[in-house]
């Protein structure tokens, strides 16, 4: 889920400064508009997060998700109202370990809208009813960017959560419904926060410059809310975010009356910029960790035993983006599809769209494997040189600020210039925002997709299809050309004029790329997936209309038509038997009417 990380504080230090400046004025504007809403009546706008991550997910927390423990379930005492139903459990199996094989004791849920569901600005509005946490439970419905930068240069944002440390609760409880007696319980209270990266928060203790809006030492604005009278536990409250290009607020309503989180909005300024771009949805039950008073991963005798009642039930009826100020937006499915030439780093090549260094890229070298070289560039005025510093490998990438959609170039080539010696082996590789790397190898002294190495500048052309691998998602990737070498080779090289190009259009236009949902059609996701040889494939339609129900492969290719004819209204299920297709990603695509929808599948090896 999150890390547990301080603000440096000095005395005038910026985020201080501007929540005491910035005062509330005679009321908010007014609420607009529902422009987006999740009533969860189905998950095909999330992705089920499973296992137990890096060190508990950062945390130490104690659980081990599986996509079994989400559920859609209608609300206790709320006939017909459906909502998200995470349920954690005390469980053990042989597949229920953290990430050195060690057993877990629990299961629970995680579920997000990464390439699904992104947002930027507008109120943000959820109702969650969470249930008898007692000790080591940790209920968040939070928000991360999309942007491919690590955390926390992403931006955190954390509509609620509840689970504190008695330092935590004690620290604040003299205020919005606190009684100073530091006596609360975990129940009994429920904050928010934004993390960002400053420069300002790294110390020791924060290496990652992780600040944090509730690290308030001085109880001087954090202002989680409390009740003493009637616990937050299994009965629902609503929680909103407030969200624009200069502040966030956050809210809670309580049996209908709003308390702030905070005694003024959070500025958002060049420092905390993360914040105004668009971020996906988390929702989960976390089980321990450093964020409770629990022991976290590893360490039993660094906390208190696990205590909370299970099965432990969330219930999140809805979540739903309103206009604020003027502002919101919603982009539902992966970023815009590009077609034509993508410029990756080229001045003279003629391009559709592309990367600029510093402005919606950047150059990474790794762990300092390379220095500046001195190569003048192939064309135009800049150039990329570099020289190896001896670390016995070297590594470098042009990284997209945000996820960019190459899907549309499956059939095209990734082309760029080198100029590097020819004893030198090295590998050209992509890397999606899921982390997946796959790379091609230009072996020592060999002619290898075109490129001859004599001394001077080759150019080189792979094609798509090679370099994607199996797994590979072109529609969000992060690095869009990777070099790498591992065989410890000293060299100064230089890289130029790179772009892909070959983006067909016939995949990427508003046929096929954007969504058109008139009111009662619907297009499931597949199930199961992935899958090894069959899956099934469930719509709905309102109303009698001709159905064609497609497969594609990455490159847009057709692979089966699986429906083509005219149907009446009602829900209808089709299986797509695979035969001969290769593993990996796949596109069904519905076209009824005037809907239109577009869903991924992943096929593995039998």
């Amino acid at each position: 889920m999150k890390r547990l990380l301080k603000l440096l504080h000095q005395p005038g230090h910026f985020l201080m400064a501007f929540f005491l400046i910035l005062a509330f004025e005679n009321g908010y504007s007014q609420v607009g508009n529902v422009i987006w809403e999740e009533d969860f009546n189905n998950l095909d706008n999330w992705i089920s997060e499973t296992g137990n991550g890096s060190w508990g997910w950062g945390n130490g927390e104690l659980e081990f998700y599986k996509a079994a423990n989400a559920l859609i379930s209608e609300i206790p005492s709320e006939p017909g109202n459906n909502a998200l139903h995470i349920t954690a459990k005390e469980e053990t199996g042989p597949d229920i370990v953290d990430q050195w094989g060690n057993p877990l004791n629990y299961t629970s849920a995680r579920i997000n809208t990464k390439s699904k569901i992104s947002i930027k600005y507008g109120v943000i509005e959820t109702r969650v009813r969470v249930p008898d946490l007692d000790l080591g439970g940790w209920p968040a419905v939070w928000l991360l960017g999309t942007a491919n930068y690590t955390w926390p240069r992403i931006g955190e944002i954390d509509m609620m959560e509840m689970g504190h440390k008695k330092a935590f609760r004690d620290l604040h409880d003299g205020h919005n419904g606190g009684n100073g007696l530091n006596n609360s319980t975990v129940n009994q209270i429920v904050g928010a926060n934004a993390i960002f990266f400053s420069e300002d928060a790294i110390t020791p203790e924060n290496p990652s410059g992780a600040a944090s809006t509730s690290w308030d030492p001085d109880d001087n604005f954090c202002r989680p809310y409390y009740n003493y009278n009637s616990p937050l536990n299994d009965r629902f409250l609503i929680y909103r975010i407030y969200w624009d290009e200069a502040s966030i607020r956050f809210t809670v309503i309580d049996n209908g009356v709003e308390y702030d989180l905070y005694t003024n909005p959070f500025p958002i300024d060049s420092v905390s910029a993360e914040f105004r771009q668009p971020f996906y949805l988390i929702a989960n039950l976390a089980v321990g960790g450093a964020f409770t008073d629990a022991y976290t991963l590893g360490n039993p005798g660094s906390g208190a035993p696990v205590t909370m009642p299970f099965p432990a039930e969330m219930y999140i009826d809805y979540i739903k983006v309103m206009e604020w100020n003027g502002k919101g937006e919603v982009n539902v499915g992966p970023p815009v599809f590009e077609t034509g030439t993508f410029g990756i780093f080229t001045d003279e090549t003629p391009t559709n769209n592309g990367l600029v260094a510093g402005e919606n890229a950047e150059i990474y070298v790794w762990e300092g494997t390379l220095a500046t070289g001195t190569i003048p560039p192939y064309e135009g005025e800049d150039g990329i040189s570099w020289i190896t510093t001896g670390m016995g490998w070297f590594g470098a990438g042009i990284m997209s600020i945000q996820p960019v959609n190459l899907f549309n170039f499956g059939g095209g080539n990734i082309k760029f210039m080198i100029k590097i010696p020819a004893n030198v082996s090295f590998k050209i590789g992509v890397i999606d925002a899921w982390g997946n790397q796959h790379y091609v190898d230009f072996p020592a002294n060999q002619t290898k997709y075109g490129l001859v190495r004599n001394g001077n500048w080759g150019q080189a052309s792979i094609p798509v299809e090679d370099i994607r691998g199996e797994l590979i998602d072109l529609r969000m990737l992060s690095y869009e050309f990777v070099i790498l070498e591992v065989n410890g080779a000293s060299c100064e090289f230089a890289l130029d004029d790179i772009y892909w190009e070959g983006g067909i259009t016939g995949i990427g236009d508003d046929e096929f790329g954007e969504a058109k949902n008139p009111d009662g059609f619907s297009l499931l996701n597949n199930y199961p997936d992935p899958f090894t040889s069959v899956t099934t494939i469930s719509y709905s339609l309102p109303e009698n209309v001709h159905v064609d129900l497609t497969v594609y492969d990455i490159t847009g290719r057709i692979i089966k038509n699986l429906v083509d004819k005219q149907q009446q209204s009602g829900s209808y299920s089709v299986n797509w038997m695979t035969e001969n297709e290769v593993p990996g990603l796949y596109f069904y695509k519905i076209k009824a009417g005037s809907f239109v929808e577009v869903k991924k599948c992943t096929l593995l090896r039998h």
